[in-house]
């Protein structure tokens, strides 16, 4: 077999192998009812004692191999992770346990598996390292990358690191991958402690900075903030920190007038203070940044006088200007504490607040006030819906409420009708509003209903009208009688309004309008008596 033909062959094999190993494991698994190749059965535990425990063993074995082999191994293989050598001689290892298991060989085939197995699991292992050493290649060149910039300030340090993961790097590439592990990680334990240190330094730095800024001493700050960008040149803390003490100098006096003031909680001057320095150095960042404490202060304050009025308010029994209080404390500091006390004053207020508005909405009820007594209602079940008592007081306000304006609208329109001598309207409009007359109805209201039922009861019987024409007119009434000719006619009308008209060929219409009541005329004449 030449060279260019081995590997041909050697895929071949493992390609057989990896299709025979169901086969073998399905033997396994049926014990003494498989059938061999060669026609004889094959039972596993055969001749040997103990056999139903060594038949489970072997089977878990074999199913074990068969996954390394037909799975994890062929992922690896397909990767380029495992050479086709290797599984070839796997491969041989399985036909070999096969042919042990045929030739009822137990222990035989149990070496053989076993020793596939083991072999399986120290290259997957290897592999698993190799994948850890790749890895932990990258993350550390990109820690080395990240820390860079405090080779400067720490260079025996940095260096040490740097040929920690040269090593590591070496292993790598000579496939020594457990040493190429131990160097990455040494490399990272030293970079890490060389970060620890650095912000250990730094933050002491920061700190010795800020405390002389804090009192004016801008020569110390200054030095103190410049050692830190050495250390670390893109420090924002330390460059804003520079920034601060340039925008301090020529107003480190003034500026020591507001702290003092602040410190006596003269706030409010030390603002107005600040303000006419910013219209001085209106960029200035000190000031500006100054202007955010000094309003951080003041908005302290106001938190503090609403908690304090909310406990005095709710000490008082006055609960809906504590919970007022409360809400604007908790507007400019929100805290669950807060909230938490909110919510259970708001349910005492609510509870208060409930029983006036059901008090005062039964009270204007009673009064008569059924308007007055709808909103007071309306408030309530806004409050608690939940409340039967707020429920069923508005329903009834309401329908009190609609009854009185219906009362009330029909009462004028009766008193309307009855001025204008409609006394059939007047008198539909006086009986809805008796049909809607509530149970308290003002001294005013009665006496008017009194005045509308007495005129009512005057007008409601038929009057006597006599009509008189020339026997040419055409006359009619609308409503009562037709056009016809007469020279007179009496009629018996209720009191009401009536039009009466009166056509002629060659002469004008005409139309009169009367007014039958108790007081009215009791002759008319209907004649045309002008031409066209």
């Amino acid at each position: 077999m030449t060279h260019n033909k081995k590997p041909v062959a050697l895929v071949a094999i493992v390609l057989i192998v990896l299709m025979v190993l169901p086969v073998i494991v399905l033997m396994v698994s049926k014990g003494g009812d498989s059938t061999a190749g060669n026609g004889a059965n094959i039972s596993i535990s055969a001749s040997i004692n103990n056999g139903e425990a060594v038949n489970y063993d072997l089977r878990q074995l074999a199913e074990r191999a068969d996954k390394l082999l037909s799975e994890d191994l062929a992922a690896a293989l397909r990767k380029g992770d495992v050479s086709l050598d290797f599984m070839a001689e796997l491969s041989k290892d399985v036909e070999k346990a096969r042919d042990a298991l045929a030739a009822g060989k137990l222990e035989k085939a149990e070496q053989y598996y076993s020793s596939v197995v083991a072999a399986a699991d120290a290259q997957l292992g290897a592999l698993i390292l190799a994948e850890k050493a790749r890895a932990l290649n990258e993350s550390t060149y990109a820690e080395l990358k990240r820390l860079e910039y405090l080779k400067p300030a720490f260079e025996n340090t940095y260096r040490e690191a740097v040929e920690a993961y040269n090593q590591g790097l070496r292993d790598l590439n000579a496939d020594n991958y457990k040493e190429s592990v131990d160097g990455f990680e040494m490399t990272g334990a030293i970079l890490g402690d060389l970060e620890g240190r650095s912000i250990q330094q730094v933050g002491g730095m920061l700190e010795t900075a800020n405390a002389a800024l804090e009192e004016l001493d801008l020569a110390a700050a200054r030095s103190a903030y410049g050692k830190v960008l050495e250390i670390d040149s893109a420090n924002i803390a330390a460059a804003d920190g520079l920034l601060i003490v340039s925008s301090l100098d020529g107003i480190a006096a003034e500026v020591h007038g507001l702290k003092v003031l602040q410190d006596v909680g003269e706030l409010d001057e030390a603002l107005v203070q600040l303000e006419a320095l910013l219209v001085k150095h209106p960029n200035n960042p000190f000031l500006l940044n100054e202007r955010k404490v000094i309003d951080t202060q003041i908005r302290e304050r106001e938190f503090r006088a609403a908690l304090a009025l909310a406990n005095k308010a709710e000490a008082e029994g006055d609960l809906l200007v504590a919970v007022a209080a409360l809400e604007a404390a908790i507007v400019i500091r929100p805290s669950p504490e807060l909230n938490e006390r909110l919510i259970e004053l708001k349910v005492k207020a609510k509870a208060a607040r409930l029983e006036v508005l059901l008090a005062d909405g039964f009270n204007a009820l009673k009064a008569g006030s059924f308007d007055a007594a709808r909103k007071l209602y309306r408030e309530a079940v806004a409050l608690a819906p939940e409340s039967k008592e707020a429920r069923t007081g508005l329903e009834k306000a309401s329908s009190l409420y609609l009854a009185n304006i219906r009362y009330t609208q029909n009462i004028a329109s009766a008193a309307k009708y009855l001025k204008g001598g409609r006394y059939p309207l007047a008198a539909k409009f006086f009986n809805d509003a008796m049909t809607s007359r509530p149970s308290s109805v003002p001294p005013s209201k009665m006496r008017e209903e009194s005045r509308i039922r007495t005129e009512l009861a005057l007008q409601s019987q038929q009057i006597g009208l006599h009509v008189v024409s020339d026997k040419k007119t055409y006359v009619s009434m609308i409503g009562v009688f037709a056009p016809e000719r007469f020279k007179e006619r009496d009629l018996k009308l209720y009191p009401d309004v009536y039009k009466l008209k009166g056509t002629r060929k060659g002469y004008r219409s005409i139309e009169i309008e009367i007014k039958v009541d108790t007081r009215s005329a009791k002759e008319i004449k209907v004649i045309c008596t002008e031409k066209q």
